[in-house]
């Protein structure tokens, strides 16, 4: 195998946990693929589009060969999507299953198609927490660890669930 890589998953449309088990099952099928761990489901309140159903957000880890590229795993990702009845509908609105690549090993990447780190990853408890949960000694390529970024932002975690205003 070649590199690590964490991959957040959310839904707010249907059965959401079953959506991510679905989502995680398919994952799974990519030859070169290996899942290694998985957070508990977290329960979010919408960030940017606030009149929407609370989404159910977990990260996973997976473990990539190294022929497989990080723009190969955002297309099979973005297929899977697609398969699982995700439209293009309104930005950051209502979906079936959102799946984003947070990191994969220690790659920084700044295309048009792809930005690794996710570069959002950093302001959202929703992967935060769940990401400290799987991996809590994970650091950031800058140098940065993950309760560091925790403690920069404003949140609160009751049981499973998150709240976080992005706007506030």
């Amino acid at each position: 195998m070649g590199y690590k890589a964490f991959i957040s998953l959310g839904s707010n449309i249907g059965l959401c946990s079953k959506n991510l088990q679905k989502a995680i099952a398919a994952i799974s099928t990519l030859g070169g693929l290996k899942i290694l761990d998985r957070s508990r489901l977290y329960h979010t309140e919408p960030q940017d589009m606030l009149k929407q159903p609370w989404f159910t957000n977990q990260v996973i880890s997976v473990e990539l060969e190294k022929q497989i590229s990080p723009v190969m795993l955002l297309g099979f990702l973005k297929d899977m999507e697609l398969k699982m009845g995700r439209s293009p509908g309104i930005p950051k609105g209502p979906r079936v299953i959102d799946l984003d690549i947070l990191t994969f090993g220690d790659k920084i990447i700044s295309s048009q198609e792809l930005v690794i780190p996710h570069p959002q990853m950093k302001k959202r408890a929703f992967v935060l927490i769940p990401l400290q949960e799987i991996s809590p000694d994970f650091i950031f390529p800058d140098g940065e660890t993950i309760g560091e970024a925790l403690k920069k932002i404003k949140f609160r975690v009751e049981n499973d669930r998150v709240y976080q205003r992005m706007d506030t």
